[in-house]
């Protein structure tokens, strides 16, 4: 999880089965320290990173600090913002996307927020590698053109 002040929920459900399943938080090196504690009592492991942009945990920073712990693959279910933020450092290679047979329109919440890019050109490029349905679901892999 990425949570750069720590402000999940101790009593959360993440939390609550860290002992059991291995749970690690990558923050901001300046967190605060009780919240690290507490969370390093019920099992969790923080990960300390410098801020990069937007004050948020430097994204390159965390995942060499998760390759140095031997972590190499690492499947992001994050937000738009953080899909935005990887996407804008060029820190992703392959995406897995479902899609279901529904419309929100305007009212749903995007896939990812606005990175910066201007001219399609410019936009990151991927390569659709499969396609396959879920019962009504369609999932689709990507891999990044180099």
């Amino acid at each position: 999880m990425i949570d750069g002040r720590l402000r999940l929920s101790l009593t959360s459900r993440l939390v609550a089965t860290a002992k059991a399943v291995p749970t690690w938080f990558i923050t901001r090196g300046d967190a605060p320290a009780a919240r690290r504690d507490a969370l390093l009592k019920a099992g969790v492991e923080v990960v300390p990173v410098e801020p990069g942009e937007g004050d948020r945990p430097d994204l390159r920073l965390a995942l060499q600090a998760l390759g140095r712990r031997g972590i190499t693959r690492l499947l992001v279910e994050g937000g738009s913002q953080l899909g935005a933020a990887l996407l804008r450092a060029g820190l992703v290679d392959r995406i897995a996307w479902f899609r279901a047979p529904r419309l929100f329109g305007g009212d749903g919440l995007p896939a990812v927020a606005a990175f910066g890019v201007e001219r399609i050109a410019d936009s990151p490029a991927f390569a659709r590698t499969s396609i396959s349905e879920w019962g009504p679901d369609t999932l689709e892999t990507y891999a990044r053109r180099s």
